[in-house]
């Protein structure tokens, strides 16, 4: 381990990562008797103004951030013995998002969630402080040993003054290109959209394992956007809810307007798709795939019936009712032919009648008030009912006067 020193109290120590512009190495604040992270301004960098600027702005930026998620900054300046521009961070013990992707090639749902909350709410702070990060990337995403997310490297972060950027360079471009918003991508001033769209990137990388667009240089990267949306997540995922892909689908919109207007809109949204809640304000087209994967996932879901093959058989008479139900249509009388036995039963019945009333008459006459004793009987013919009635009337009435 080295023992140079800076600024005559921090103690250099290993490297824990280094980019274009710096290098970052573990320290001992000897005065305060803990660990620090050290940023030092690359050498080849050190008598260009303009990194220096930009050096100076990451530190004063990151200085006015005092939050949770946000890596905090404690010192920083120029290490004159040594010419070294430095800054001293908060030192987090853990591994960073790219660290995280390079080990387990992507997350799950849970594990995403909980890397973008912390970085959600860190940018939620910085714009509502007037910073733009302009460098979303996993590796500005650090989850520490402990479970805590922050937020870090400010580096090129700009200050805003009523929601534009004050310090410009016409033409350039910053920041890692993957990421870059199409805006940003083209020079133009940014604001917080440009982090949401960073953010969007992560998300998409964290839970696939792929970037949305894989493109050789800005040029490649510009015309990708422009041509057409990266495939949704779901799509690539299986595991991934259809409303978070769109959820995340909104955070990577070409227009910053379409975009969220916030970063806690997007932390809310992202949860609430991981729940299968759609963004408010999904268009028709997402709408409609949402509703199109949940039947799928339904369809997927529901338990497979186990198929029976029908034998045929043959038909088979319905019994006959053991009553007749009462209809609510009315139904044609049913007409009955004339049954010869119902006839002749009737016809026994009628001469039996006949009898009985022969013997009354018999008993009456002879019984009566001057009665001869002498009955009439006049054969009884007929074949209907009242034919047969009228002539049984006719005997009553001879025979009784």
């Amino acid at each position: 381990m080295s023992s140079e020193l800076i600024a005559g109290r921090y103690e250099l120590g290993d490297r824990l990562g280094y980019g274009g512009m710096s290098t970052v190495l573990i320290a001992l604040d000897r005065r305060l008797e803990r660990q620090v992270a050290v940023k030092l301004l690359a050498e080849h960098l050190a008598e260009d103004s303009q990194f220096i600027s930009r050096f100076k702005r990451e530190a004063l930026s990151a200085a006015r951030l005092v939050h949770p998620n946000i890596v905090q900054v404690f010192d920083f300046g120029l290490d004159e013995p040594s010419g070294r521009h430095y800054i001293v961070m908060e030192y987090i013990r853990g591994r960073s998002g790219a660290e995280i992707l390079r080990d387990e090639t992507r997350l799950g749902v849970a594990d995403t969630l909980e890397l973008l909350d912390g970085a959600c709410r860190g940018l939620v702070h910085a714009h509502r402080m007037n910073v733009v990060h302009r460098d979303v990337k996993p590796g500005n995403i650090l989850r520490s040993d402990e479970g805590s997310v922050k937020l870090a490297d400010f580096g090129i972060a700009k200050a805003m003054i009523g929601g534009t950027s004050q310090i410009t360079q016409a033409g350039s471009v910053l920041g890692t290109a993957a990421y870059l918003a199409p805006e940003q991508a083209s020079g133009a001033d940014v604001g917080p959209e440009a982090d949401i769209y960073g953010l969007g990137v992560v998300t998409y990388q964290l839970l696939s394992g792929h970037l949305p667009y894989e493109a050789a240089s800005l040029t490649e990267l510009a015309l990708l956007q422009q041509r057409a949306d990266p495939v949704r997540l779901d799509e690539m995922t299986p595991d991934v809810p259809a409303a978070l892909a769109i959820a995340v689908q909104q955070a990577l919109a070409l227009e910053p307007g379409q975009r969220y207007s916030s970063a806690e809109d997007m932390r809310r949204a992202l949860h609430d798709g991981a729940r299968g809640i759609a963004p408010a304000g999904a268009s028709p087209t997402a709408a409609t795939a949402l509703l199109a994967s949940d039947d799928e996932a339904a369809t997927r879901a529901a338990p497979r019936q186990r198929s029976r093959r029908l034998e045929p058989q043959a038909p088979r008479d319905p019994p006959p009712p053991a009553y007749e139900p009462d209809l609510d249509v009315p139904v044609s009388p049913r007409r009955r032919e004339p049954s010869p036995r119902r006839g002749m039963n009737r016809g026994v019945a009628l001469v039996l009648v006949l009898g009985l009333v022969a013997a009354a008459i018999a008993f009456a006459v002879g019984g009566g008030q001057g009665g001869s004793g002498e009955v009439r009987i006049t054969p009884v013919d007929g074949d209907s009912v009242s034919k047969i009635t009228d002539q049984m009337n006719t005997l009553i009435d001879d025979n009784t006067r």
